[in-house]
């Protein structure tokens, strides 16, 4: 039985000795090979955050719309060459006109970008040779077709659009936005002069209440953002 005891302790031995020490091996070798990359900090991306709302538009249980939209303020503007120049070299010199380009932008125009994504509109017809129906979906913003039109409202005063363009989005900008980008959404620069009709300034130096209205023939939502400052303070 003293033979059958020292046995099993040996057994035991040999299989911890199989179990864990290959495995310190295996892992020295797989951290050798397979060398694992360092992350970029995340800060990035959560200075970014407060500039950033989203809204989901539901009728009873179906998702309608939805919309994201980035408010380009000068100091968003600046998070965003921050992580550019993080990741693009770019001389002193460089950087300086970047940075005065931008800001320079935003002395005459209130930026945003926006992306939505809309399901498309189921119609029956009998010309569909299997289903008996066909998809269609329009444009979401910028045409005269579009199933949705935009306004910008601060402090309460409502006013149009300059220019809304299709655009492909920056890869810095898809990070920000983060779980809310996908391929299967369209990104648009959404632009408003910075000045009324009486050429006074719309957002004047200090925080104010700013949102982003969307109205489709049924449905409407806003985006917004409170006390918010557009230049930085002076």
């Amino acid at each position: 039985m003293k033979h059958t005891h020292y046995r099993y302790i040996t057994i035991m031995l040999f299989m911890q000795c199989i179990l864990f020490l290959p495995a310190c091996k295996v892992q020295q070798w797989g951290e050798s090979v397979f060398r694992q990359a360092d992350k970029v900090s995340d800060s990035y991306a959560a200075t970014m955050r407060p500039f950033i709302k989203t809204a989901v538009i539901y009728d009873q249980f179906s998702s309608v719309a939805d919309f994201s939209a980035l408010l380009l303020t000068d100091e968003a503007r600046m998070i965003y060459l921050d992580y550019f120049f993080h990741r693009t070299f770019k001389t002193q010199e460089e950087q300086d006109i970047a940075r005065q380009r931008l800001l320079t932008e935003n002395d005459f125009y209130i930026t945003f970008y926006v992306i939505g994504y809309q399901p498309p509109v189921m119609y029956t017809t009998n010309r569909a040779m299997f289903s008996g129906e066909y998809q269609a979906q329009g444009a979401l913003l910028g045409t005269v077709d579009s199933v949705w039109k935009t306004t910008l409202l601060v402090d309460g005063k409502e006013y149009t659009a300059a220019d809304i363009r299709l655009v492909e989005l920056p890869v810095e900008y898809r990070h920000f936005f983060g779980v809310n980008w996908s391929q299967f959404k369209s990104a648009y620069k959404v632009r408003f002069d910075r000045r009324d009709e009486h050429n006074q300034e719309i957002l004047t130096s200090g925080k104010h209440h700013v949102a982003l209205h969307f109205r489709s023939t049924i449905y409407d939502v806003k985006l917004e953002w409170l006390d918010v400052a557009y230049r930085f303070l002076v």
